[in-house]
């Protein structure tokens, strides 16, 4: 449990600096671009000014954001960190796995305050579909990263490569069969399965799937040479 505990801190204070560096890049990124903005209007009050619900949408953003990118990166410098402190395969990705919850729990809590400001209320059914839309992303970005983490830097070409190469051939798929169907066809299929049990049904079906990926790419990571 010292370990994990450990492991899971260690883990929480990286994606935080992270986080933190993030946001302040992108703070002075945005004051840049905005004193040249009031340089060449001669007008403050040409930019919008900010409010509570913008601010928190922002640290929400950049909180998931940085946690996908976190997830795919990161896998095997933290697994050599751990080997070299001997922590075990198991403890190091459950400490992971607690540290991500750790993050979206937040960033939900963060998304329903948004919503409460914005309406007075906060539609569950909605947040429900938020929640899972995060889980896809970051575990599908987490199954991803322990996946590199197998593999060579050449091995990792070759697998960016399909996977985009996948998404375009997807995508030309996507458009010929809108081209090939008619409209009304195409709202019929849309309809029929444009239900949040069936959405939400698939959504947790590929979390699992991108979870049981994760988990068995970070039990077999073995030390590389490169």
């Amino acid at each position: 449990m010292e370990k994990l505990n450990k492991q899971y801190l260690k883990q929480l204070s990286h994606y935080s600096w992270l986080t933190l560096i993030s946001i302040i890049s992108i703070l002075g990124v945005s004051a840049v671009f905005y004193l040249l903005a009031i340089l060449f209007s001669g007008h403050i009050d040409s930019i919008g000014g900010g409010n509570l619900v913008s601010m928190l949408a922002f640290l929400r953003d950049v909180m998931v954001l940085v946690l996908v990118i976190f997830s795919i990166c990161t896998p095997y410098q933290i697994f050599k960190e751990a080997i070299a402190n001997g922590v075990s395969r198991w403890t190091n990705w459950l400490a992971h796995h607690l540290m991500v919850i750790t993050v979206l729990v937040v960033a939900w809590l963060m998304n329903a305050l948004i919503e409460l400001l914005q309406s007075g209320t906060v539609t569950w059914s909605q947040q429900w579909a938020i929640i899972i839309s995060m889980l896809i992303g970051v575990t599908t970005a987490g199954a991803l990263g322990n996946l590199y983490g197998l593999m060579s830097m050449r091995w990792k070409i070759i697998l960016t490569i399909a996977l985009l190469a996948s998404f375009f051939v997807l995508c030309w798929l996507v458009v010929r069969l809108a081209l090939l169907v008619t409209p009304e066809r195409v709202v019929m299929m849309i309809q029929s399965i444009n239900h949040p049990i069936v959405w939400n049904g698939l959504g947790l079906i590929w979390v699992a799937l991108m979870v049981g990926i994760d988990y068995l790419c970070a039990l077999h990571m073995q030390l590389r040479r490169d």
